[in-house]
């Protein structure tokens, strides 16, 4: 009994249903599963579901979240200056540590390595601003109270941090 089902098992994909067969013919097969058909496989396909429906997509402008993220060109190591979390209206420098779409991972300098301070801001509704904003607009920049007594001179710190770096460009802080 053992030897005869084994030798129907091994005729088993010869007869096995037409479309599999014809699945891997046409060279959409390879995946195919035993539960599923290689129809499956050829993928949805948005443009003519649209078309044979007669709708219509959603446009780009409601997904304003997605465009952020996608034209994002924020970089590591980028200096901005960013709204002091501790200190209303005191704003005071950070570098782009990493991004995740809208999302910058911050770190305000003076810190060093120091991660246990990074945090997180929203492009959209933080209050980011390019290094410089503060003096032409005679805002406060002022370190965070954590690092205060850090440097005697923040003012020559500063210039010693920001030379040669990159600053986040305006037309991305805007609106």
């Amino acid at each position: 009994m053992e030897g005869s089902l084994s030798a129907s098992s091994m005729q088993e994909p010869a007869s096995s249903p037409p479309e599999k067969q014809q699945s891997s013919a046409s060279g959409h097969g390879g995946l195919d599963s035993e539960e599923g058909s290689g129809l499956e496989e050829i993928g949805f396909n948005w443009g003519e579901y649209l078309e044979e429906t007669g709708a219509s997509a959603a446009p780009h402008t409601s997904f304003k979240h997605v465009e952020i993220s996608l034209q994002s060109n924020f970089q590591p190591g980028m200096k901005l200056e960013v709204a002091n979390k501790n200190n209303p209206d005191t704003y005071w420098v950070a570098t782009v540590i990493t991004t995740c779409g809208q999302l910058l991972l911050l770190r305000y300098c003076g810190y060093g390595e120091d991660r246990r301070a990074d945090f997180w801001c929203d492009v959209v509704i933080a209050d980011l601003h390019p290094v410089g904003w503060c003096t032409q607009n005679n805002k406060a920049l002022m370190p965070p109270d954590a690092i205060k007594e850090k440097y005697t001179d923040w003012t020559e710190f500063l210039i010693r941090d920001l030379t040669g770096s990159r600053t986040a460009p305006a037309n991305l802080l805007e609106g």
